[in-house]
């Protein structure tokens, strides 16, 4: 009898700190961002229609776009990696902050901000914005390194795509260079975000963006952002990668 209460309790502190996770990754608004992701993901598979299929991927391409582009599964690939990665006491330390009045507001703001740059006039706008390449965005970006990280992210997932591409045609050209490739990327990535870290602090203050950088500047803020782009980094990898030979399968019905 005492083990089996024993077996329960440790199952419900389990079931506990999974929890925590669970909260911490709906207190950081990974659902509404995922959500953003996936629109913009599905509006560019036309653009991928155009590039690599002539145009010519018609309802068999964009049923595999938005197959491919689920929110659902995303969300949970997410969450499991996440689980998996993230110490849940770390978890608990990081819902602290986040449920605070600040934390709520900043994730608000990331949110809207987010949706908002789905908007190409509201993306140009910011980016271009004085802000956008003054100390206080420089600093957060920095403190996080976001401008490497996401680089990386997306680099690997434009070559998961070409790798997915070549493995389904049967089709082997020569291979992108790496280097100018992810150059590229970076410059695109730091205006991106430094037009949309400019957005979300034009409705915080000076003090409310120190408070939110020191928080990344901590043990505990450094694990949640190493869990967070592992998670995203291999959701959306192999998302690529899918993609990649989705298209390789339809290569053959093209002049290509």
């Amino acid at each position: 009898m005492r083990l089996a209460a024993l077996t329960v309790s440790l199952g419900l502190l389990a079931q506990t700190a999974l929890a925590d996770v669970d909260r911490l990754i709906n207190a950081m608004g990974v659902p509404q961002l995922v959500e953003a992701f996936v629109a913009e993901g599905r509006d560019a598979g036309t653009s991928i229609d155009d590039a690599f299929l002539n145009g010519q991927g018609g309802a068999v391409w964009a049923d595999t776009v938005a197959r491919l582009y689920d929110p659902q599964r995303m969300e949970s690939e997410l969450r499991l990696v996440m689980a998996e990665e993230l110490d849940p006491a770390i978890a608990e330390q990081a819902l602290l902050f986040f449920d605070s009045a600040l934390g709520e507001r900043i994730i608000t703001l990331e949110v809207e901000a987010r949706r908002a740059f789905m908007d190409d006039s509201v993306e140009e706008a910011a980016k271009s914005a004085q802000s956008a390449s003054g100390e206080m965005v420089t600093d957060y970006l920095l403190t996080r390194n976001l401008i490497e990280r996401n680089t990386d992210v997306a680099v690997a997932a434009q070559a998961a795509f070409l790798d997915g591409m070549a493995d389904a045609s049967g089709l082997s050209g020569d291979p992108p260079d790496m280097e100018r490739l992810r150059a590229r990327v970076l410059i695109d990535t730091e205006s991106w975000l430094r037009g949309y870290n400019a957005l979300v602090q034009s409705a915080l203050s000076e003090d409310d963006i120190a408070i939110y950088t020191a928080f990344w500047e901590t043990e505990v803020g450094a694990q949640v952002d190493d869990a967070l782009f592992l998670a995203f980094g291999q959701s959306y990898t192999t998302l690529s990668y899918a993609l990649g030979q989705a298209a390789g399968r339809l290569l053959p019905q093209n002049e290509l």
